[in-house]
């Protein structure tokens, strides 16, 4: 055992291992010395060999412990002074890049500053927007039986499409009634126009009539102051002409009768008329057809149905008339004008959209809410308010009508 310590200690100092190195190796030496020391106490036949091992291995271990206390000390403190010196060289130079690097950085935001200042002054944005349109109600006109539904929600629909069918044949009936009331009508008009034209055949009649006899009563007049005529020869004439004079005044006024006759006769065939186009206008609305390019959405009519006029049926909302409505607070809107250019950022699709401004707010939402504030009323409380501004998108941008009604946007208004 003591070879082997010994020739451990030269090994290791001879190799000049590190600190680490150093530490394991002193204590192994202790345990091995203790071990060593324990072998001394058991009795032994050679007892002088043991003694003079025992001395010997003393010796060796306090070198060994001597010189190993020693070059520790030489190797912690020599790199410790080392270290200090370099650290400090480093030190100030990682301060020095530093400064050089934080300089450069505030000089190149001095630099762009005024450039990132002019350009978020050049735009105003919101988040408050969404798509909006038309959404047309259907209803019914007339009352009656649902034989026909030809839509389904979210079907596409064309203008002018029959959607919902009612049942015709009351409607039909009525407008055969119609017809022969106006048949009537026209027939009495009519002869209420012979009924005149024969009273016109009277005037004339009358007139030629009149023209004789009042001719007759001035000859007899004359012959009558001449005394060739007897004075009942002259009464007679003079009486048939006052007789005729009359007649003639009597179907001067039957033709005014039969003129209004026919007046009123064509006052029954117009007010005929109005009652066959009603039930032609009924029987039309029957057939109830989509009013423009859509989307029906919220069908409520069902085949069957007995449904009343105003009720509503479906809704188709247009696609090809929509805008941005986009709610801006006041503060926001110094600036805006009808016309300038704005990008649409789309949620659903991640992508944007070009439009224009089409026309600035009338009043903010709260003058349109169905119980607007009234701040003389109450206590005052200042609240910054948001106005609806219009956005149209450009011709094109939409062809295939991927934008509806409710969709969130974000639009960003340029500013000129």
């Amino acid at each position: 055992m003591d070879n082997t310590i010994e020739e451990n200690g030269e090994n290791r100092f001879a190799n000049g291992q590190s600190r680490r190195d150093l530490r394991v190796n002193l204590d192994a030496p202790e345990a091995e010395t203790q071990l060593a020391l324990d072998g001394l106490d058991e009795p032994t036949a050679d007892s002088g060999g043991a003694d003079s091992r025992g001395a010997n291995s003393n010796d060796r271990l306090e070198a060994l412990l001597e010189n190993s206390d020693a070059d520790l000390d030489r190797r912690i403190e020599l790199p410790h002074k080392d270290h200090g010196i370099s650290g400090g060289g480093q030190w100030f130079r990682r301060i020095g890049k530093r400064a050089v690097a934080i300089a450069l950085l505030v000089l190149a935001l001095a630099a762009i500053a005024p450039f990132v200042w002019k350009y978020l002054q050049s735009y105003e944005s919101t988040d408050d927007a969404q798509i909006d349109g038309h959404i047309d109600p259907l209803s019914s006109r007339i009352d009656g039986t649902v034989i026909a539904v030809h839509a389904e929600d979210d079907d596409r629909v064309k203008a002018g499409e029959l959607l919902v069918e009612i049942d015709p044949r009351d409607y039909e009936v009525a407008e055969e009634s119609a017809k022969a009331r106006l048949e009537l009508a026209l027939a009495q008009v009519a002869s209420a126009k012979q009924d005149y034209a024969a009273a016109l055949a009277n005037i004339r009649e009358a007139e030629a009539t009149n023209y004789k006899a009042q001719r007759d009563a001035q000859r007899y007049v004359a012959l009558f102051n001449q005394g060739v005529v007897a004075q009942d020869q002259y009464d007679q004439y003079t009486a048939s002409a006052r007789v005729d004079a009359a007649k003639v005044d009597s179907v001067r006024q039957a033709a005014g009768s039969a003129l209004k006759t026919i007046a009123a006769r064509q006052a029954d065939a117009d007010a005929a008329k109005a009652e066959l186009d009603q039930a032609l206008l009924n029987l039309g609305y029957t057939k109830i057809y989509a009013p423009a390019n859509g989307i029906v959405g919220k069908r409520a009519v069902q085949l069957g149905s007995r449904i009343q006029p105003g009720q509503t049926l479906m809704f188709v909302t247009e696609t090809d008339n929509i805008w941005v409505t986009a709610d801006f607070k006041e503060t926001q809107l110094a600036h805006m004008k009808r016309g300038e250019p704005v990008t649409i950022h789309v949620d659903t699709f991640g992508r944007n959209f070009h439009g224009y401004v089409e026309n600035m707010p009338g009043a903010s939402g709260d003058r349109f809410s169905l119980l607007p504030a009234e701040n003389a009323t109450g206590n005052y409380v200042k609240v910054v308010q948001r106005l609806p501004v219009r956005i149209l998108l450009q011709p094109g941008e939409d062809p295939d009508h991927l934008l509806h009604p409710g969709m969130s946007v974000e639009p960003t208004v340029w500013l000129r």
